[in-house]
This record gives C-alpha cells, sequence and structure tokens, in this order.
C-alpha cells in the first residue's frame, strides 16, 4: 500500500498546535536527557545477566528463577503498572512524572546489591520494574509534542539508540567493575563485607539520580502552554481521553494494533532471550568468564546496537518517503528475520569467535524496534491517547517478550532437556518458534496500516480538546 504524500495521514496535534513554541534547543535538550535516561534504564535491567553465576552460587537458585527474576516477574508489574502510569502521563506533568520514575528504579537497583536472599532481591526488582514503566510511554508523548512529525522519526530514532548504548555500558562496564570487586572484596559503612555482586547492583543503580535531577529542567510544552493562556480556556486544560475512547478506537483498529502489537512482543521474546542467555551460554559453552564475555558483548552492543536502531530508523523513513507508508512495519519484519538467523547461527557455531561474529550481527538486528517501535505508536494513534497506547506497547513487550523469553529458556533447560549445558538447545528453540510467530503476526498488519494511519488523523480532527474535556467529565460523573 503506497501514499502519495506520506505526512498526509499524519495524527493532528491540536494541544500541540494551541501550545508555546519551544526552541529546537531546549527541545533537544529533553531528547539527550530522556536518551541518558534511557541508557541507565537499559543498564540497571542489563546488569543482572552478568550476575546470573555469581547470584546463583550466593543464593542457590536455578535457571527458572533466574529467569523469573529478570523475566516475568520484571515484566509482569512493568506491564500491569504501565496502564495507570500512563493515565498520568496523558494528563499530568511528564516531566515530574519521569523524574520520579528515575529516581526510584536507580534507588531499587542500588537496593537490589543489599539482598540477602532471593525474595528480597525479587522485590527490589520489582522497584525497579515500576519506575522503568514511566520512561517510554512518557517519552513517546513529550517527544511528540516537542517535534513537528518530519523530526520526529529522527528524535524517536536518536531515543532509541540509547537501548543498545545502555546495554553495552552496562555489560562492559558491569565487567570491569564485576572484575575488580572480585579481585579485592568490597566492604560498606555499616554494614560490612558484601558480596562482588552486590556491590556491582549499587555502583550502577546510584549514579541514575544525578540523570532524574537533570530531568526536571526538561520542558515541558503543557505547563508554557497554559502559562501563555493564563489558566483559561480550553487550550489550558490537559486532554484526558477516557478510557472508552482509547478501547473502542484500538478495537475499530483491531487488525493493525494485534499485529504490531503482540507480533513486537513475540519478537522481544527471541531479543530478550538473547539478551538475558547469551552472556551465560558463553560462559557454559565455551569456558569464558563473566567478566571476559561482558566485555566483549558489551562493546558489540555499543557498535552494532546503535547502528541497528539507527539504520531501523533511517531504511524506514526512505521507504516512506518513496510512499511506503507501512515502510517501519516493513523494517521491523526484517528485524524478526535478522535475530531469528543470526541468534541460531550462534547457538550452531562450533567455536566461540565465529559465535562471537554473530553475537554481533544478533545484536545489530534485535535493536530494530527500539527506534522505529514509538514511531510506529506515534503514527498509528491519536496524539491525546499515545501515552495509553504507549504502555500497551511496552506492557506488551515486557509481559511477552521480557516475561516470557528468559523464562522460557531456563523453563526448557531445567525441566525438558534436563541438562544446564543445553541451554544453547533451549534458546535455538526459542529463536525458531517466536521469529516464526513474530514475522507471520507482523506482516498480518500490513494492508491495514494506512487505514489506521487516517483513522488517528480524522480521530483529531473530530475530536477538539473542549470535546474530549466534556467526555472525560461526563465518564467521571457516571463513574
Amino acid at each position: 500500500m503506497k501514499l502519495q504524500n506520506s505526512h498526509a495521514t499524519e495524527p493532528a496535534n491540536p494541544a500541540l498546535q494551541a501550545a508555546v513554541s519551544v526552541s529546537p534547543a531546549r527541545s533537544w535538550y529533553a531528547v539527550s536527557v530522556l536518551l541518558a535516561a534511557y541508557i541507565f534504564s537499559i543498564m540497571d535491567r542489563q546488569i543482572l545477566t552478568l550476575l546470573v553465576g555469581p547470584i546463583q552460587k550466593t543464593l542457590g537458585v536455578n535457571d527458572t528463577l533466574i529467569g523469573l527474576l529478570h523475566g516475568f516477574t520484571f515484566a509482569a508489574f512493568y506491564g500491569v503498572m504501565g496502564l495507570p502510569i500512563a493515565r498520568l502521563i496523558d494528563r499530568g506533568n511528564r516531566r515530574v512524572i519521569i523524574a520520579i520514575g528515575i529516581a526510584v528504579w536507580s534507588l531499587a537497583t542500588a537496593a537490589s546489591g543489599l539482598a540477602n536472599d532471593y525474595w528480597h532481591l525479587l522485590a527490589a526488582r520489582i522497584a525497579v520494574a515500576v519506575g522503568e514503566a514511566v520512561l517510554l510511554p512518557g517519552t513517546v508523548s513529550l517527544v511528540a509534542d516537542l517535534f513537528t512529525p518530519d523530526k520526529r522519526g529522527r528524535a524517536m530514532g536518536i531515543f532509541g539508540a540509547a537501548g543498545p548504548v545502555g546495554s553495552g555500558v552496562g555489560l562492559f562496564a558491569g565487567g570491569l567493575i564485576l572484575g575488580a570487586y572480585t579481585l579485592s572484596q568490597p566492604v560498606l559503612p555499616f554494614l560490612g563485607a558484601i558480596e562482588p555482586w552486590q556491590a556491582t547492583f549499587i555502583a550502577v543503580g546510584l549514579p541514575g539520580v544525578v540523570v532524574a535531577v537533570f530531568m526536571l529542567a526538561v520542558p515541558e510544552p503543557r505547563a508554557a502552554k497554559k502559562g501563555a493562556t493564563g489558566g483559561r480556556g480550553p487550550e489550558s486544560k490537559i486532554v484526558n481521553v477516557p478510557v472508552a475512547q482509547v478501547k473502542d478506537y484500538i478495537v475499530r483498529n483491531g487488525r493493525t494494533f494485534h499485529a504490531f502489537i503482540v507480533g513486537a512482543g513475540v519478537f522481544y521474546m527471541s531479543v530478550y532471550g538473547f539478551a538475558g542467555w547469551a552472556p551465560t551460554y558463553f560462559v557454559r559453552h565455551f569456558g569464558w568468564s563473566y567478566q571476559e564475555i561482558g566485555k566483549l558483548f558489551g562493546l558489540l552492543m555499543l557498535v552494532a546496537g546503535p547502528a541497528g536502531t539507527l539504520f531501523a530508523s533511517w531504511l524506514g523513513e526512505r521507504w516512506i518517503r518513496r510512499g511506503v507508508v507501512h515502510g517501519y512495519l516493513r523494517v521491523a519484519m526484517l528485524g524478526v528475520c535478522g535475530i531469528t538467523a543470526s541468534g541460531c547461527a550462534m547457538v550452531l557455531a562450533a567455536t566461540a569467535t565465529p559465535a562471537a561474529i554473530f553475537l554481533g550481527f544478533a545484536a545489530f538486528f534485535a535493536m530494530f524496534l527500539f527506534g522505529i517501535g514509538p514511531a510506529i505508536v506515534a503514527q498509528i494513534t491519536p496524539a491525546p491517547m499515545r501515552g495509553q497506547v504507549a504502555a500497551l506497547f511496552t506492557g506488551a513487550v515486557n509481559l511477552l517478550g521480557a516475561g516470557l523469553g528468559p523464562v522460557a529458556i531456563g523453563l526448557i533447560t531445567d525441566y525438558v532437556l534436563g541438562d544446564r549445558n543445553a541451554i544453547g538447545s533451549s534458546m535455538l528453540i526459542v529463536f525458531l518458534g517466536a521469529g516464526a510467530l513474530a514475522f507471520l503476526l507482523l506482516r498480518s498488519g500490513i494492508c491495514s496500516y494506512g487505514d489506521s494511519m487516517k483513522h488517528a488523523a480524522c480521530w483529531c480532527l473530530a475530536h477538539e480538546p473542549q470535546d474530549l474535556a466534556s467526555a472525560a467529565d461526563s465518564s467521571a460523573a457516571q463513574g
């Protein structure tokens, strides 16, 4: 399906049109702070993959419990909290909400280093999930208001590049920190000696609090709009779309949303399964140390990861400029094929060298949706409900991807194959199954994608801010 003008069906944003203009410098400052926050978010999440062995040794847990720790339990709370947080984002001060989220997950990561048993560690990781549930919905909503449609994809792509950078920095720095603390046991004031993996959590988590402070200086178009109108009139009232209208819109565009949201979630089963268990695979299969694979994986993520994110954004925009309205969806399908092929090749490689090469290719393709996922949400969703739809997207990505990917590999290893050294076979099964299903799901949305873009634009034209405010007040009264 092609479109003569790729911006013709871009959802209009009445709130943005009425808002006071934010300077490009301040808009890009916002992107830089959000990018830094995303880097720390992924670092705090990714560091756990290097600490699997040490945690298992200290706490005496198997692969399934580790999979639950950075998989299903994390994803469940991330997904459950995503929607109520998104409601706050769509109606409140986004910079303050995001700053609070950053502080919560950073302190919770540091608190993971104080855990003395599995359940304490699990509680800390749940708090990390709740804090991180703020970032992506808040970013999608805020960046969409700070940039015009022709610049929004670039801004989202740069933000998305923080994902692989965070993974790379977390793995590389985590390997160095873990190695340093392994040589000399860390000691904390008042607490005494702690394990190297505990000190690593603390060292990675605490610096994120500084980013929360910088977040408070990010521009908020809603606040500027309110000041410009003196707090009066419909333009000063934050649009609050009732949940019923969001549901109706998604149902009306069900084919597109089912294809994209569920397809992306299944795609991320491979991504999170790969990211969660690749270091342990190299340790068990090739005899590497966690410090060695952390440095290599970190460098690969720093190079191949951002390259994958930026290439995906560039390719999607190129196809859209040529009239391919579903260009971003096509890129996502390419990413599925790439990570499936390279991930399978990695675990089938006979020696460490070719496995490391395919590890780099898998890192490249794994990052495709980090940049284009938010851009797809912005394309097919009316502006006033982007935060809530972004929360559905991140919820699916985490419940299906982070929730099922790592734990599925752990379950297959522990209870199907019954051999902890057969982790490569478990990864192969997940790569093939998730890859095939994700490709079919994403492909099923191609025909309806352009119609959903038009529906988003028409919805914004038909619902003025004052109409939405009245609908919200009526919905609240009925409740």
